[in-house]
């Protein structure tokens, strides 16, 4: 069987709908933008509060895709999220550095600075420390299931970037989206689910031809296997929410399945939550809005309020 592909139509069409949207924070009242958590100039997060209420809130904090190399706290998925704050949530978007700029796990140590940074400061800000969720997409999903299953692991803290001993768990987390086995076939994926194959590569200096993985990881499988959330899988990580469409080409649906598998053998049923949508594909428009941010929330009402 040939791998499928795209025609240049399709291609094009794909490429208009993942066109990021800068989000515009003006309408929101009461807010805190481009506060710096971290040691480095590029730590910098944004705050949304809801606009009445003293709190403490519960926060959920969004970590943003783009192939670990492109994308900002105000773009991606955060339209998704947003509209916690009229349903009582805090909500934090961060940026954190990117490839080839850094390697992993600079970006992680990054989003985990991020969590002790607001840990740390909960009380000025109005979180309640002890309620705390994690929402991402694509790159932003994978740095999500690894904040949320390397919480025991402190050689993924970072903590030299600030709020050294300050816990970075969180209470739950869903991904949308994210790869979760990096040393993973791609190809045979695709091949198994017949969905048309995709891949977004760049030029280095010398003009050769390299991959995001290989900008923002290592080209070796071993180390690949090593920085996979599913790696990582124990029986005490968070309650998981994993959103998946079947037509992605860009993260096969696979990432998601097996992933829900091992949750499923190493925690026991009822840890993860997998919804898999068949019309779906990466970064789609209904993933976006409010429509998903009021089916993403019953999820974490159960464990933050």
């Amino acid at each position: 069987m040939s791998e499928p592909k795209f025609t240049e139509e399709q291609l094009a069409i794909f490429r208009r709908m993942v066109t990021p949207t800068v989000f515009d924070p003006s309408p929101i009242s009461r807010k805190y933008l481009d506060v710096q958590y971290g040691s480095l100039p590029e730590q910098k997060l944004d705050v949304y509060l809801p606009a009445e209420g003293d709190g403490p809130f519960p926060l959920l904090i969004y970590v943003h895709g783009g192939g670990w190399s492109m994308g900002t706290k105000r773009e991606g998925a955060l339209p998704c999220i947003i509209d916690a704050i009229e349903f009582g949530y805090a909500v934090i978007s961060v940026d954190y550095r990117l490839a080839p700029g850094v390697k992993f796990p600079e970006f992680l140590f990054d989003v985990k600075t991020a969590v002790r940074w607001a840990r740390a400061n909960a009380a000025e800000y109005r979180f309640d420390p002890d309620r705390f969720g994690m929402l991402g997409d694509s790159a932003g999903g994978h740095l999500t299931l690894m904040v949320g299953f390397t919480a025991l692991h402190p050689e993924y803290e970072g903590e030299e970037y600030g709020w050294a001993g300050v816990s970075s768990a969180v209470q739950a987390i869903c991904d949308m989206y994210g790869p979760s086995i990096l040393d993973a076939d791609g190809a045979a994926f695709l091949k198994e689910t017949g969905v048309p194959s995709l891949s977004f590569q760049r030029t280095d200096d010398d003009g050769q031809t390299i991959s995001s993985m290989a900008q923002a990881f290592t080209t070796d499988k071993n180390m690949l296997h090593l920085i996979s959330p599913i790696s990582y899988v124990h029986k005490d990580i968070p309650p998981t929410l994993i959103q998946q469409g079947e037509k992605d080409p860009i993260v096969p649906l696979q990432h998601s399945t097996l992933l829900a598998e091992k949750i499923d053998r190493v925690c026991g049923k009822g840890r993860v939550d997998l919804r898999l949508y068949p019309e779906r594909t990466h970064s789609d428009g209904a993933f976006m809005g409010r429509e998903n941010c009021l089916e993403v929330l019953p999820f974490f009402d159960k464990y933050l309020k």
